[in-house]
């Protein structure tokens, strides 16, 4: 016997009479449709519904894990922006090294393990965010496979380079603050020592030049005519010889004469440091290492950034 499929109008009916609670014999007798019939149709339409409620749920699902998706993927980005930078005069990790620390820290968070909780810390440790990071700077990478990525390889070479030339030229400062002593009156550095109560001075007068000698580079306001180096009257009747403006890097002496010694010295060498090659290639490098970090940033900013992941897919998009 050939089978028969329900009109719109008896499918409706069907349903109708049945969600009443209407026997199928019932239903054969107002409506005029085998109860066979009536009762196929009605439990396919009914089968039908629970995949519908599936699919909405699934979709709810899939929704919810992208958006944490895309919550990752922007934390991941902003905390790569904000750990690139430029080294200071006593930095020693690699940019390699510094991409690997920041890997191996908790960026995700609460959206770690892609939502799943933290189940007897298994989600947890250097190790697992070693691996959950780099799986989701590929997806990143994915998402924004027409952005210039080699910026990032530029800047951790340009950071390496950086950290070579500090090296080289804190080398000729210690060596150009021992000249401009052996030319000052006899046992001056002995007096340095004895003063402060700080063994090696030399290390920190070259600290204290690196450091207003990296910010005038980062800020573009390096003057060579004015010091960098000041000494400040403290309420103690000691004098501060400290980088201008900052209080927490300090030589502290009672006799006035020293401090002010040591304070020239170190604006004297930072004159003769600012003539030589080694200064330059670092000024070009800083310089460099900041296109670059800015480079990044641009390609990374969330503005653009959101629209960019909302419009492709990775390997661990839910949807």
């Amino acid at each position: 016997m050939k089978r028969r499929d329900l009109s719109q109008d008896e499918l409706t009916q069907v349903i109708r009479l049945k969600q009443a609670g209407t026997s199928w014999v019932k239903i054969q007798k107002e409506t005029g449709i085998n109860r066979r019939t009536a009762k196929r149709a009605y439990e396919e339409w009914e089968h039908s519904q629970s995949r519908n409620e599936l699919k909405a749920v699934r979709k709810d699902v899939a929704a919810e894990e992208f958006r944490k998706h895309l919550q990752c993927l922007i934390k991941l980005a902003q905390s790569l922006v904000n750990a690139l930078g430029i080294p200071g005069p006593d930095e020693m990790l690699s940019g390699k090294e510094v991409l690997l620390s920041l890997w191996r820290s908790d960026i995700a968070g609460e959206y770690g393990a892609y939502g799943l909780p933290d189940v007897g810390g298994r989600f947890q440790g250097p190790e697992i965010h070693l691996r959950q990071n780099q799986m989701l700077f590929e997806s990143l990478k994915d998402h924004t496979r027409e952005k210039r990525w080699d910026a990032l390889n530029e800047w951790e070479c340009s950071w390496d380079k950086c950290i070579r030339i500090f090296g080289k030229l804190r080398k000729e400062a210690h060596k150009v603050v021992e000249n401009i002593l052996d030319q000052e009156e006899k046992g001056l550095l002995d007096r340095i020592e004895e003063g402060n109560k700080r063994k090696d001075p030399i290390a920190w007068m070259t600290k204290a030049m690196f450091i207003k000698i990296r910010e005038g580079i980062l800020d573009d306001k390096l003057d060579p005519e004015s010091p960098i180096v000041e000494n400040v009257a403290r309420g103690d009747g000691t004098i501060q010889v400290r980088p201008v403006g900052i209080a927490n890097v300090s030589l502290n002496f009672t006799d006035i004469s020293i401090a002010e010694k040591v304070a020239g010295i170190c604006n004297w060498a930072a004159k003769n440091l600012y003539k030589r090659d080694t200064f330059k290639k670092l000024a070009d490098e800083v310089k460099t290492t900041q296109r670059k970090i800015e480079e990044l940033q641009e390609m990374l900013n969330p503005l653009t950034l959101v629209p960019q992941i909302l419009s492709t897919r990775c390997g661990l998009c839910p949807v």
